[in-house]
């Protein structure tokens, strides 16, 4: 269970890292303007965070089955 936890560590710290970056790019560069690229951009990362939180709550209540 570790390497899937190491796994899923790494795969979330790496999807925060580029949504970080294009963040940086598209909303807080000084000349950067507002436009559908950031739209599309927190629609994605949106749809992204929830299927991470559901796999995380997947993860959880499977252990917590196998503990009860």
């Amino acid at each position: 269970m570790s390497a899937t936890v190491d796994f899923s560590r790494n795969y979330i710290k790496q999807v925060v890292a580029i949504h970080q970056a294009m963040f940086d790019k598209l909303l807080f560069d000084e000349g950067a303007a507002v436009s559908l690229d950031l739209a599309e951009l927190f629609r994605d990362a949106g749809r992204t965070y929830l299927k991470i939180a559901e796999r995380i709550n997947e993860t959880c209540l499977s252990q917590q089955s196998l503990q009860d």
